[in-house]
């Protein structure tokens, strides 16, 4: 019966989250056929089916969360294929899981001596296929406990009474348990006492009405672990400057009136990326990322637009942006961001970027300086355009002064590089008809 397992849905991708299913057991299914929703690292992604037959069983349910390569679901060829009950399924479901799987036993003549001990449960209480029955003072009641949420209580000896479900239906799943450990590690709690046979009455932590805790999302602990090794590992620089963009949003609006109602409208950040896209030709240094103790410099330039999404931040990228007019890039654009605000980024749309802009612009940002996306060295950050006095032939003038600054990695550019790159980026914006060359 062939596997489901989970794929590796972006490059820095280890593990994934159920989301959603659209399909249950006992649906035909179609090659290519949609089957559920996934939430990795970077966004929310589909995955299709590769072969056609009957979704047999579902081994993952929706919130949990499986290593790659691990069964997710099985799929059966549709022909002659038995019903399978829920005892069966649950069964299946454990045996497939391997980071699941209950602590082994060994008899006597065996002796392990690095043998797991056998599983602890409170008294009076059993494990039922994905949940537990618990009896207390002739009173029956049933958990709903994933297996693995079961076997983390188990090995840190967590009573499940005293756990929040937070998973489909109230289920306690594995986030709950590590929200519980990590209460238990930041939080001071007094000299333990032994345990009773009896419910808890109140949480061996308490957390203050006026604060809250939300569990990361898969992409937000990996946007938390990568900005903390882009600033703990690359030296970083900055460089500031401002941009007369005057001339620019004149020529924007030209653009923008000669489309049409039908027309893709061009936006400042489309020119911005066009203009970082010709600069980086002039100098392909910037163009270049550090791994492995080496430079790599590009061949292509693509370059990744920061879009703020509900669960946190994602870069998507635009490919031969120097190649591309400022039409393409802009149609390109609205496409990916999109894409984005419905979670529907593939990995390419994801993969690839050598250099990337964070325009907080429409935010009303006087300054700010942007955190290099690794392996990238450098990455230019937009603050908002306002009209400022500028002296013009010595007579006070108001221009749309633009400010910016780049943030580059010390390994691998010098100040002297970026200064002159961000110079590049001026001239162009403030000569831009040469844009649509």
């Amino acid at each position: 019966m062939p596997e489901i397992t989970m794929p590796r849905l972006s490059d820095t991708m280890q593990e994934g989250t159920i989301t959603r299913w659209l399909k249950k057991a006992g649906d035909e299914i179609k090659k290519g056929d949609i089957l559920a929703e996934i939430e990795t690292d970077k966004a929310n992604m589909e995955v299709e089916s590769y072969d056609n037959g009957v979704l047999q069983q579902i081994l993952v349910q929706e919130g949990e969360t499986a290593p790659i390569g691990q069964p997710i679901a099985l799929l059966s060829s549709g022909k002659g294929s038995e019903a399978v009950t829920q005892p069966q399924q649950a069964r299946a479901a454990s045996e497939s899981k391997p980071r699941e799987a209950k602590p082994a036993t060994t008899t006597a003549d065996e002796q392990a001596p690095e043998a797991p001990p056998s599983p602890q449960y409170p008294q009076g209480s059993q494990p039922v296929g994905e949940g537990m029955t618990l009896s207390t003072n002739g009173t029956t009641e049933r958990l709903k406990v994933s297996p693995l949420a079961r076997r983390i209580a188990e090995e840190h000896g967590i009573d499940l009474r005293q756990i929040h479900g937070t998973g489909p239906g109230g289920r306690i799943v594995r986030d709950d348990l590590e929200d519980y450990l990590q209460q238990q590690r930041t939080v001071p709690t007094p000299t333990p006492q032994p345990q009773t046979v009896a419910a808890p009455s109140a949480p061996a932590v308490s957390q203050p009405e006026e604060e809250e805790l939300r569990t990361l999302t898969s992409m937000q602990k990996t946007i938390a672990r990568r900005l903390s090794e882009s600033k703990q590992t690359i030296p970083h620089f900055y460089v500031s400057g401002e941009i007369d963009m005057t001339d620019m949003l004149s020529m924007r609006q030209m653009l923008n009136s000669n489309a049409g109602e039908e027309g893709v409208k061009v936006s400042v950040n489309d020119l911005i990326v066009k203009a970082c896209a010709l600069a980086l030709e002039k100098f392909p240094e910037v163009n270049s990322s550090f791994r492995d103790g080496q430079f790599v410099l590009h061949k292509h330039i693509n370059i990744g637009i920061a879009i703020d999404i509900p669960n946190g931040l994602v870069v998507p990228v635009i490919r031969d942006a120097n190649i591309k007019g400022v039409r393409t890039i802009a149609r390109e654009a609205k496409a990916l961001i999109e894409k984005a605000r419905t979670n529907k980024l593939t990995t390419t749309d994801l993969s690839g970027g050598t250099f990337s802009i964070s325009n907080l612009g429409m935010m009303d940002v006087t300054d700010f300086a942007a955190i290099i996306n690794p392996p990238e060295v450098a990455i230019l950050a937009i603050s908002t355009t306002r009209k400022t006095f500028v002296p013009v032939d010595g007579q006070p003038v108001i221009r749309n002064i633009m400010p910016m600054t780049i943030s580059a990695d010390h390994r691998v550019l010098y100040g002297a590089t970026a200064a002159r790159f961000l110079q590049e980026v001026k001239r162009l914006l403030q000569n831009p008809y040469a844009l649509l060359g």
